[in-house]
């Protein structure tokens, strides 16, 4: 019976926190000016998801990176590389928008901890639920 329940599974319960305390902590870093309003929208949407209100604050991405492993926030949303190193450290996911810079082409992308399963399935979900469109 212990092993019965929801699956996947989070190791440190965040979609279960964000859904029992009503609170999604996001973290914006390196966003554009021009994608601001698309990762705006794509929070309004996981608190519609979630039933959570959100609560945004941003900061540089080495300290948002910091945040998100240490658990003070839930989300990561900034630009990402493909080959960018952090991909080993936290959950990259599919980016909401694109744009290069100079060689690189930088994906605008949501962030968890790795292992949080459920919830990156959900964050997943909202992504491609609306493939093409920016989040509304």
């Amino acid at each position: 019976m212990a092993a019965c329940g929801p699956y996947p599974r989070d190791i440190s319960g965040t979609l279960d926190a964000i859904e029992r305390e009503g609170r999604l902590r996001v973290g914006f870093a390196a966003v554009a000016d021009g994608d601001r309003g698309t990762a705006q929208a794509f929070v309004a949407r996981l608190e519609a998801a979630t039933g959570a209100r959100a609560t945004v604050e941003t900061a540089p991405m080495e300290t948002q990176i910091s945040r998100l492993e240490d658990g003070e926030i839930d989300l990561l949303i900034g630009e990402f590389r493909e080959d960018s190193p952090w991909v080993t450290r936290v959950s990259v996911l599919e980016p909401l928008s694109r744009r290069v810079v100079g060689t690189h082409t930088l994906g605008l992308s949501p962030a968890t901890a790795n292992g949080e399963n459920r919830w990156i399935a959900l964050v997943e979900r909202e992504i491609r639920d609306h493939p093409g469109q920016p989040p509304a």
